[in-house]
């Protein structure tokens, strides 16, 4: 058992339990946004292709925890744990997605790496928790693979995870890859194990793994911390595009106002709104929704964290806002151990280089296609510092892992900074 267990004494049957139910508006659509930051891109980050789902919206379950759906810190780790935290002004936390692909033993490596930092790190520095960016298992989210999946993979792992649903995660049983399971409903997985009831209760007895389920409120959720608020939504099924209805949006604008202007603001969504892969691509309803919200509310974040496509990018947008220019951060984190990774488009037969100014206010400022890894913040009064870390995939070696992109935001100055 790692030090860092023993020293904060992490264990879910300590927990504070969060209120019960709450109810959902219905659902409208919205059209898409022909203003986007990718128009004119020399690398494409969104498909200008329209593909119909091969699944319909997938409905969403009822809430277990009362609107506005928010989660605390002090929820997830002891009273002396959130003081230490406060005490430093310093959060850190690890994240990354797409990680629970049994096909592989990717994913086992990406948990090791996990581990390896956690353990490392020095006193004050450890990570609060891991932040998942949805797929947390392949390839329809079922119940009877979260033993393996994703208790085994993180029996190691010494800290608590918390997620957003990906699109995997809510996808029904494909009659192409065999029976279907009658009794199956959209999410069961998911909401057994990261909205559970009882968060004392054990997520698998099959395994070695201590973890339990996680009591998160709803499918889409607010992290609420010392530092940062994380503001997570639910892009349900599709493939290429984020499909979010207005019951959502309006609940995300609502939360946008609500946050607290003096600490970090964070939103997390598995369908990026930028990727310049040539196999998922960014969702333009992603981008519509966000930058929409944005200007509708006059608030503006700093940072936007997604998985869904299967390897690293980080975009900087620049935003015109009231004063001047806000730099929001764009990140994809996708490689987390799905075991076939994604490849950039080419630009005149080459990959590209980054940085790259792909519009006057888009740019790629790094990117790994080779590597597995996952990324770590540290959160302050002044700053978001990201680091993120990947390592060639080996079966049988450890993880030979290296810094490949350190960033900082400037949260007064809302500007980004590569070093």
């Amino acid at each position: 058992m790692s030090r860092h267990v023993l020293a904060h004494g992490r264990h879910a049957a300590t927990r504070r339990h969060p209120a019960k139910h709450g109810h959902h508006a219905p659902h409208k659509t919205i059209e898409t946004n022909p203003k986007s930051h990718a128009t004119g891109s020399k690398l494409p980050v969104q498909s200008h292709t329209f593909v119909d789902p091969h699944f319909p919206f997938q409905p969403l379950p009822t809430p277990t925890g009362p609107a506005p759906y928010r989660f605390d810190l002090s929820q997830l780790l002891h009273a002396d744990e959130v003081a230490k935290i406060t005490a430093a002004a310093k959060l850190v936390f690890h994240t990354v997605g797409d990680t629970g692909d049994e096909r592989g033993k990717e994913m086992d490596f990406v948990a090791t790496m996990l581990t390896d930092d956690y353990d490392n790190s020095p006193d004050g520095a450890v990570p609060a928790f891991f932040y998942h960016l949805g797929d947390v298992v392949y390839f329809a989210g079922d119940i009877d693979t979260y033993g393996e999946t994703f208790y085994e993979t993180y029996a190691d792992y010494p800290g608590l995870i918390v997620a957003i649903a990906g699109n995997h995660d809510c996808q029904p049983d494909d009659p192409q890859d065999g029976p279907v399971d009658p009794n199956k409903k959209p999410l069961d997985g998911w909401v057994q194990n990261f909205m559970s009831t009882d968060p004392t209760q054990l997520g698998s007895l099959k395994t070695n793994s201590n973890r339990t389920q996680m009591d998160l409120p709803n499918l889409y959720w607010t992290f609420t911390t010392p530092l940062a608020t994380i503001i997570g939504l639910f892009s349900n099924v599709g493939e290429t595009e984020a499909e979010i209805h207005q019951d959502q949006i309006d609940w995300f604008r609502a939360e946008l106002t609500a946050a607290d202007p003096a600490k970090a603001l964070i939103v997390t969504i598995h369908h990026p709104p930028f990727s310049g892969d040539s196999e998922h691509s960014g969702s333009t309803v992603a981008e519509q929704i966000l930058f929409d919200s944005f200007a509708a509310t006059n608030v503006y974040l700093h940072l936007i964290l997604s998985g869904h496509v299967h390897n690293y990018q980080r975009f900087t947008v620049q935003q015109t806002v009231p004063n001047g220019t806000a730099a929001i951060a764009c990140v994809v984190a996708g490689n987390g151990g799905y075991s076939k990774l994604s490849h950039l488009e080419t630009v005149n037969g080459d990959y590209p280089t980054a940085p790259l100014k792909l519009t006057d206010t888009l740019q790629l400022e790094q990117y790994d296609q080779q590597n597995y890894g996952f990324l770590r913040f540290e959160v302050t009064k002044q700053s978001i510092t990201g680091t993120y870390a990947s390592a060639p995939y080996a079966e049988t070696q450890p993880p030979q892992t290296s810094v490949v992109d350190h960033f900082t935001i400037d949260l007064a100055s809302r500007t980004v900074t590569t070093g």
